[in-house]
């Protein structure tokens, strides 16, 4: 015990020693000093961190942000592509409609602007739709025509009629029956669909005494009470010469390019059912006295 208290004497001796030592020199014990030394470091080091984390997390965010942004631009993009494109096409239908306000036929008989709504590629368009109908004053039978390049050129005629939307039965048809006259030797034939694969048509009952040469023009005779005289058909572009027969065989490029037609015009012309009726009548007849006497028409 008692060397115990002399040490705990000697120790704090010492102490106050030093102490008297530090005073003298004027040195302050600095608490701040210890903290700059020592915690700040630490605490500049965490704060640092927790700037960069922060940063990351900014960043992160401005990503997302600027990717919805990417995404919503994109989609503006794509719809504003979208009006341009539909803003061309009426430019496009605009311009078009335009010529065909310039170039609108005059005609003997009224006519009733149409546009084709439907149309066959497989089938080489032998008929055609389009959006006029009863409604409109299109009755069965009356013709229709195209208007390009300033002439007339026929397409076919009506064969079915609904309230808004009408049949046409194309001239390329094989059902179809149109009279025409050459354009130069006057003469008369009757112009047919020729194969359901084909875009030409036949002429026949032309005879091998005419001279007929390749790019004659062929147009509507008027005969049969259906189609008016005039009316562009189409161009010679073959020509079968025989040395038998009757008749030459004739193949016609048709006026109109059924591929890119889009409108017509049908003309308001009601089928003369006196001269459709008589033509009927003498069919009969002719056949008739044929078989009276044995001989074939």
């Amino acid at each position: 015990m008692k060397h115990k208290l002399l040490i705990l004497y000697i120790v704090l001796n010492l102490v106050a020693g030093i102490l008297m030592v530090l005073n003298r020199s004027s040195f302050v014990f600095d608490l701040q000093a210890i903290y700059t030394l020592g915690v700040y470091p630490i605490q500049s080091a965490t704060q640092n961190i927790s700037k960069a984390f922060i940063h990351l997390y900014t960043s992160i965010t401005d990503i997302f942000t600027l990717q919805k942004q990417i995404q919503a631009l994109r989609e503006r993009i794509a719809e504003l592509s979208g009006t341009a494109l539909e803003y061309e096409q009426l430019v496009a239908e605009n311009s078009r409609l335009r010529a065909l306000l310039n170039e609108a036929p005059t005609y003997n008989y009224p006519l009733e602007y149409a546009e084709i709504v439907s149309k066959d590629p497989q089938n080489f368009y032998s008929t055609i739709i389009i959006n006029k109908g009863s409604a409109n004053g299109i009755v069965v039978g009356m013709p229709v025509i195209s208007y390009r390049d300033g002439y007339k050129a026929l397409v076919g005629k009506v064969v079915e009629v609904r309230r808004y939307n009408s049949r046409v039965l194309s001239l390329i048809d094989q059902r179809s029956q149109v009279s025409v006259i050459l354009e130069s030797s006057r003469a008369t034939g009757i112009m047919s669909g020729q194969n359901p694969r084909s875009t030409q048509t036949y002429l026949q009952y032309i005879d091998l005494q005419i001279d007929v040469e390749e790019g004659e023009k062929v147009v509507t005779s008027g005969m049969g009470g259906v189609f008016p005289k005039g009316i562009l058909v189409g161009t010679i572009f073959k020509v079968e010469k025989k040395n038998y027969g009757l008749f030459h065989d004739l193949y016609i490029e048709p006026a109109v390019d059924f591929s890119t037609l889009e409108n017509v015009y049908v003309v308001k012309k009601a089928p003369d059912q006196e001269i459709i009726s008589l033509s009927n009548e003498e069919d009969e007849v002719i056949v008739n006295t044929n078989n009276n006497t044995g001989v074939r028409r």
